[in-house]
């Protein structure tokens, strides 16, 4: 893995974005809020089946393909509001795997304090996906009863919108 300094970016870096319109090449910008609320949002609905969502995303997370995962879960969480979980497992690889790109480090207690998070929830934290780790420790946040938008400020995760500046 290539390191950078921080704040700076990989030279592998890059941007997920999904296309909503191949014609005019529509797309949008998936964030982890986007993931979050839909997360919260499953769980308000059944929290059965929101956990078999999250076992999901942690099952992608471990390096098991996605198009499998589906198979294996998406009959379990048929009828859940919000985003499909084809979406949902795609998006979240990607993103988990721009996260590691771009990790250089953490402070020692912080680490501590995620590997605690995911431990709770019976998560083993694979070799080389400390950088994304962030991202699975929120879902575990939420997993567990703290809001959306709480769970988000807790990792430090960017929750306001960015605007180009003039």
């Amino acid at each position: 893995m290539d390191t950078c300094k921080n704040g700076e970016k990989s030279p592998k870096d890059f941007k997920v974005r999904t296309i909503t319109d191949i014609e005019s090449r529509h797309y949008c910008t998936p964030k982890h809020a986007h993931f979050a609320v839909d997360f919260y949002g499953k769980l308000c609905q059944n929290k059965e089946m929101a956990r078999k969502v999250f076992d999901a995303i942690v099952r992608v997370w471990n390096g098991e393909d996605v198009k499998e995962v589906i198979g294996k879960s998406v009959l379990q969480i048929k009828g859940m509001v919000g985003y499909d979980l084809d979406y949902i497992l795609y998006a979240l690889k990607w993103i988990f795997d721009q996260e590691d790109i771009n990790f250089v480090g953490r402070p020692s207690k912080l680490q501590e304090k995620l590997d605690e998070k995911c431990q709770k929830m019976g998560i083993n934290v694979p070799r080389g996906r400390e950088g994304s780790q962030l991202a699975i420790t929120l879902f575990c946040d939420i997993a567990s009863g703290v809001h959306p938008v709480e769970a988000l400020l807790n990792a430090n995760l960017d929750i306001v919108p960015r605007f180009a500046r003039r």
